[in-house]
């Protein structure tokens, strides 16, 4: 009885959360506060599953197809920046 209630209130705080997130990120790019590239680059892993979902028609095997992507790409820009810090370009 108490679980069906205790997910809900999980969900609504969940929604409240990225809800105020979106919102107040809105609002920083129209203050001129945040770089609109910034903010885009969290769609990156949203664009990755859209993707992937279209790709594989499951959202398990999407989810981790973002996974691994998201994982690898980061191992690239990990590997980009160490190479420009050393050499200074």
């Amino acid at each position: 009885m108490y679980v069906p209630i205790a997910i809900g209130l999980m969900l609504a705080l969940v929604v409240i959360g990225v809800g105020s997130m979106i919102g107040f990120g809105i609002k920083n790019i129209i203050q001129g506060k945040q770089d609109v590239t910034k903010i885009l680059v969290y769609l990156v892993p949203a664009v990755i599953f859209g993707v992937s979902y279209l790709i594989s028609g499951a959202v398990t095997d999407a989810a981790m197809l973002t996974m691994l992507i998201t994982m690898a790409l980061l191992a690239v820009m990990l590997v980009i920046t160490g190479l420009r810090t050393t050499f200074k370009f």
